[in-house]
């Protein structure tokens, strides 16, 4: 939304998000949209910290997908959000 504190508000709710389903909830699994969309926020929030964290939450993906979790796999779009917070 472009809000001050839209970016980390993503963040927590991936994080609830990835500690819900650890926890048993099936339902609740981040995808790849999911990592997206919070790289996204994260590119477009303006912070000074925002393309940092965006990377942050790529490599996440990637350590993910490594372990076997094929449905967080970093896409053309994880990449290039990224790159796009460093512009």
């Amino acid at each position: 939304s472009g809000r001050k504190g839209s970016a980390t508000q993503a963040e927590k709710i991936l994080a609830d998000m990835e500690r819900r389903h650890e926890k048993g909830e099936k339902d609740i699994k981040p995808d790849t949209v999911t990592y997206n969309t919070v790289i996204n926020a994260l590119a477009k929030s303006g912070e000074l910290d925002g393309p940092d964290r965006a990377e942050a939450v790529l490599r996440n993906m990637m350590e993910r997908f490594i372990c076997g979790e094929v449905d967080v796999k970093p896409d053309t779009i994880s990449f290039t959000s990224v790159i796009d917070a460093w512009a």
